[in-house]
């Protein structure tokens, strides 16, 4: 199973008025109204303005060093662009979790069978730092009207923190990683992720991969290892594929398993492929875009950016089996993008899918660059964009 080139999710929440306030969906109520939650869901329009952010990242910790080192590198023109909008700087959360949320009963190299990192904030601090310098007993970074729960500059906090690593679960898991860590799934969030969603309030999760979303529901048994190992065997061998054989559908068919020559040098293009809603193994995709818009009063608060691979072209190719198996070569997804540091990434079908069911709150980016730093002003531009203007300088 191969690793996965960095990728990113990013959640983030704006909020208006001491988490009362909201943008008026239909930009009506008069130039910069704000809306109070009454009761029926009717808003009442006020002139009060105030600008509040909250931001997750979750970040894919198969992550290529490439990738993590690019985000590295350019995520000071997140807060730059933020920065740089009327107003400046809003008041601001900031947390990452990863990708995995583990596989199977654990007989698969770095995937537990307790829920790996469970959309619980990382914090600790990673890769060549030694200190966050957050707060004892902080979870995620707060920054509201100056006030600060750590010291030293945002960006190296959240650097520091940001560098989950590269051994995670290669089954990863985003979408289901993202409604755990915000309590999106039925359950309460994770105790380390309190207090982060502030109510009444826009969310934006974006996510930054290289390999396409594998979430599946409690129970599912795709990662079997046990009666699962051979290309004869109901689920196939233990790779990857699995998440594309079983969550995919190419003009209604799956991905095939078997190359049709038999022979290692075949290759399969595919059209029309999308998420296999229902008639697959994985959790749907409207699923998850069902629990994130119930989050907010109104579905229209809810924005998702996706930093990934395109979804097309959707190629498959076989590769020599394991020597236990006889069966014949196996599938592989071949990549849809390849960035010239070399990081590259699989066609991601599902979180395409998943960014268009938002419509015009929704934006797509390719993870297939060598500078993120126009994605990362694209992602800001689109938070400042929901931002409620400044209120007017007063006499």
């Amino acid at each position: 199973m191969k690793r996965a080139t960095g990728v990113a999710i990013v959640a983030l929440t704006l909020i208006t008025g001491c988490g009362r306030g909201v943008l008026r969906a239909d930009g009506g109520g008069g130039a910069g109204a704000i809306g109070v939650g009454g009761a029926g869901g009717t808003r009442p329009w006020v002139d009060q303005l105030s600008r509040s952010v909250d931001v997750l990242f979750m970040i894919d910790n198969t992550a290529g060093r490439n990738v993590t080192a690019n985000l590295e590198r350019n995520f000071p023109t997140f807060t730059t662009t933020l920065r740089n909008a009327p107003g400046g700087l809003p008041s601001l959360h900031l947390a990452v979790i990863t990708s995995d949320m583990g596989a199977g009963d654990g007989s698969i190299a770095s995937c537990n069978a307790t829920g790996g990192d469970g959309g619980r904030f990382q914090y600790t601090a990673r890769g060549s730092c030694t200190a966050t310098n957050l707060q004892p007993g902080a979870t995620f970074i707060s920054d509201i009207n100056g006030v600060t729960n750590y010291t030293g500059n945002l960006e190296d906090v959240f650097t520091c923190i940001a560098v989950v690593g590269d051994q995670g679960c290669g089954f990863e898991q985003p979408l289901a990683s993202v409604v755990r860590a915000l309590g999106a799934d039925g359950r309460p969030a994770p105790a380390e992720n309190q207090e982060f969603l502030r109510p009444d309030a826009y969310l934006f999760v974006v996510l930054l991969t290289d390999e396409d979303d594998c979430s599946v529901p409690p129970g599912s048994n795709l990662f079997d290892t046990t009666s699962n190992t051979t290309l004869a065997a109901p689920l196939g061998p233990v790779t990857s594929f699995r998440c594309n054989e079983f969550g995919h559908l190419c003009n209604g068919v799956r991905p095939p398993r078997r190359a049709p020559t038999g022979s290692t040098s075949d290759v399969v293009t595919l059209d029309g492929c999308v998420s296999a809603e229902g008639a697959g193994l994985l959790t749907p995709v409207a699923t998850f875009v069902q629990q994130l818009q119930a989050l907010k009063p109104d579905p229209s608060m809810v924005l998702v950016a996706a930093i990934a691979g395109p979804a097309a072209p959707y190629t498959v190719r076989w590769a020599a089996p394991s020597p236990a198996d006889p069966g014949g070569p196996w599938p592989r997804i071949s990549r849809s993008c390849t960035a010239p540091d070399t990081s590259f990434a699989d066609p991601a079908v599902r979180i395409t899918q998943w960014v268009n069911a938002f419509g015009t709150n929704g934006l797509a980016l390719s993870v297939c660059s060598d500078n993120f730093a126009p994605a990362l002003q694209r992602l800001a531009e689109l938070v400042n964009d929901r931002l409620p203007a400044p209120p007017p300088a007063q006499p």
